[in-house]
């Protein structure tokens, strides 16, 4: 989502750092090794985190004309999930806690018969399921340092930036109003200016009782 459909909303970010010699041969490697696992469902895994194509999620065999366009580098940073839904998993424990309580003719199971009825219904569900997936997209302009993306969750982006760093040893600066002065083509700050735009502070447009209405409907 992001780069070729979907919505625009994205983060942007500075890439702290040098390229390493023949970056290509040495980014390849690593995409490979941090490519998306599917999970198992045999596993107790429940979210299973790396790359694919941006084009294609199911697609987690790259080359590198895959991800490498030009100026930029295109990946998808794929997500799934194999949990299931507290409701589904109730509905179907108590049906097998009746089914077991009509053949052993009982009235009621304790609660340790119980809890093993529920998790030998949860690895059955479990195994009948298939996983969501989500593919978020990510383009850095390797030329300016540039990356985007495109996604607004903070805890995805939180999951995005250790999986960058952990593939391709550079890091991430969030792109803020300082941040973006630094890296500003064609704008140079001197030490004073630098050092004063370290202390600017947020500007409120709307006073704090108006704000406070607002919310209040």
């Amino acid at each position: 989502m992001g780069a070729f459909s979907g919505g625009l909303t994205y983060r942007q970010y500075h890439v702290q750092g040098e390229l390493p010699d023949n970056w290509p041969t040495t980014f390849l490697a690593e995409i490979r090794r941090l490519a998306h696992t599917p999970i198992d469902p045999a596993n107790e895994e429940e979210r299973s985190v790396g790359w694919c194509s941006a084009e294609f999620p199911l697609d987690v065999e790259l080359a590198e004309s895959d991800w490498h366009l030009n100026e930029y580098i295109v990946l998808g940073m794929r997500i799934d999930t194999l949990t299931v839904p507290g409701p589904l998993l109730r509905l179907h424990t108590e049906a097998e806690c009746r089914k077991l309580m009509l053949e052993q003719k009982r009235d009621s199971l304790n609660r340790y018969e119980r809890a093993e009825v529920k998790e030998r219904v949860r690895l059955s569900l479990r195994a009948r399921m298939f996983p969501s997936v989500k593919s978020i997209d990510l383009v850095w302009n390797w030329t300016d340092g540039t990356v985007r993306f495109f996604s607004s969750s903070e805890k995805t982006n939180l999951e995005f930036m250790e999986l960058f760093e952990d593939t391709f040893r550079l890091s991430l600066v969030p792109e803020v109003p300082y941040t973006i002065a630094l890296h500003e083509r064609g704008l140079t700050l001197t030490e004073a200016q630098k050092a004063r735009l370290e202390q600017v502070e947020p500007t409120p447009f709307v006073d704090a009782d108006t704000a406070l209405a607002a919310l209040k409907g």
